[in-house]
């Protein structure tokens, strides 16, 4: 049976202080570190999310199984990876498909990879303002062995939480964000060409 990838992402939201103090924990803590902006666009499903992301070094549609706002964590994930010349054709593919326009975003975005493939991410988007994602991937080709590889992963994500001095983002917390998202409140102050200039 072929081995399905999963990943477990917990989010914390950040004031621009919190930001720098995080990045230069993890300039120090981590094992390497990319610049990666990138601009996204999310199709947002009701049990699922599909998002194409393009950069100056790749263009990748990714599928995930779920949906924080639900509640959900390590669900599955898959990416594809495309030529930079068919965004568009995708993006209109999906568009049809899903009967959704995309939600475009601006990510200003360092990768960091920590000790035990835990995976770093600290963004600025003006919809999200300041904010990390950690994450952990394993796979599994079965219930059971997803479930107890969720476990560790969970485990391990929460260290992190311990050693950058975050707090992730509640259920409670990413319900409502959601909401104020599709009412048009953002939480970043700058706009992606005031924040490029910093």
């Amino acid at each position: 049976m072929t081995q399905k990838a999963y990943e477990y992402e917990e989010r914390a939201f950040l004031d621009e202080a919190s930001f720098l103090r995080i990045k230069n924990k993890l300039d120090i803590e981590s094992l390497k570190s990319t610049i990666d902006n990138k601009i996204s666009y999310f199709f947002v499903l009701p049990e699922k999310n599909v998002s194409i992301a393009t950069s100056s070094s790749k263009t990748v549609i990714k599928y995930k199984g779920g949906q924080l706002i639900n509640g959900n964590n390590g669900f599955e994930e898959r990416e594809f990876t495309i030529n930079p010349e068919e965004l568009t054709e995708a993006l209109n593919f999906f568009t049809a498909l899903f009967n959704l326009a995309p939600e475009k975003s601006e990510q200003f975005r360092i990768n960091y990879i920590l000790p035990n493939s835990i995976e770093a991410a600290l963004k600025y988007t003006q919809t999200w303002g300041f904010h990390i994602e950690i994450e952990k991937l394993y796979f599994a080709d079965n219930d059971s062995v997803a479930e107890s590889e969720k476990i560790k992963a969970k485990t391990e994500v929460d260290n992190i939480e311990k050693l950058l001095g975050i707090k992730y983002i509640s259920d409670e917390e990413i319900k409502q964000f959601a909401k104020d998202s599709k009412n048009g409140k953002v939480k970043g102050q700058y706009s992606a060409d005031e924040f490029r200039q910093k």
